[in-house]
């Protein structure tokens, strides 16, 4: 009977400990591996301060101002300040994935309108 006692309450402080092993080797896993994702985020992007401000104007550019012109397989189509008004056939809304084709004489990406060269 008292070996039943001691052997029921040793298996609970047994399973209890490795149960809390268990949860303290899984949450260290997972900060060491929070702490490795963010070492690579920050080793693969350089600080703003190491950016010369010809690199910032670049990368300011880059963003804010239409590109010079935009290629693909069908064509190279160039930036429009004033675009024509083409039918729906002939217009590829790259921003929402639109596939340019043959017909298509006007794309539009990041809301800026880009022209085939007519002929």
């Amino acid at each position: 009977m008292k070996n039943k006692k001691y052997l029921r309450r040793a298996t609970i402080i047994a399973t209890s400990c490795l149960v809390l092993m268990s949860a303290f080797f899984i949450i260290r896993e997972l900060i060491d591996n929070k702490q490795v994702v963010d070492s690579n985020i920050n080793d693969t992007t350089p600080p703003k301060k190491a950016l010369s401000d010809w690199q910032i104007e670049y990368d300011r550019k880059a963003r804010t101002e239409p590109a010079e012109r935009v290629v693909t397989e069908y064509g190279d189509f160039y930036y429009a300040p004033f675009p024509k008004q083409f039918s729906r056939d002939e217009g590829a809304n790259l921003d929402i994935d639109e596939q340019v084709t043959e017909d298509t004489n006007q794309v539009i990406v990041k809301g800026y309108f880009y022209e085939k060269k007519l002929k």
